[in-house]
C-alpha cells in the first residue's frame, strides 16, 4: 500500500526542490563608465530588461525573470552622441548550476560588455 504513494511523493521532492523548473536569479544592466548611456537593456527570447538611462556608476534591475539563462544575450544602448551600440555575450556558460544572484550585464566607455555573474548570499539563522 505505501509503495504506490512512494513514486509520487519523489516526483513531488523533485518539483519543489527545482522551483517548478524557474531559475531564480536577477538580470541587472550597470553603466561602470564615466558617460551617460541611454536606452540602456539586455533582451533575450522573450525577454526584454528595464534599463533606459543609465548615469555612470548606476544600474537597474529585472527582478526573477521567468525565463532559463540564456546562453547568449543580447545588450543594447545608446551612447551619449545618439550611436546605438549593441553586443552579443556569453551567459549560460558563466553561471554555476544552482545558481541563485544577479547577472550583471556592464557596459563600459569603450562600449564594451562584461557579464559578471554575483552570487546571492545565503541566509544564516
Amino acid at each position: 500500500m505505501q509503495r504506490r504513494f512512494l513514486l509520487p511523493m519523489i516526483v513531488m521532492t523533485v518539483v519543489l526542490m527545482e522551483g517548478c523548473g524557474v531559475e531564480d536569479y536577477n538580470v541587472v544592466i550597470k553603466n561602470v563608465g564615466k558617460r551617460t548611456v541611454d536606452k540602456a537593456c539586455v533582451i533575450y527570447g522573450d525577454f526584454r530588461s528595464v534599463g533606459g538611462v543609465l548615469p555612470p556608476g548606476i544600474y537597474a534591475g529585472h527582478g526573477h525573470p521567468e525565463f532559463p539563462i540564456p546562453s547568449v544575450a543580447t545588450v543594447e544602448w545608446r551612447t551619449e552622441d545618439g550611436a546605438m551600440h549593441r553586443q552579443e555575450v556569453e551567459v549560460k556558460k558563466l553561471v554555476p548550476k544552482g545558481f541563485r544572484g544577479d547577472i550583471q550585464f556592464e557596459i563600459a566607455d569603450d562600449n564594451t560588455v562584461t557579464v559578471r555573474v554575483i552570487p546571492r548570499e545565503k541566509i544564516r539563522y
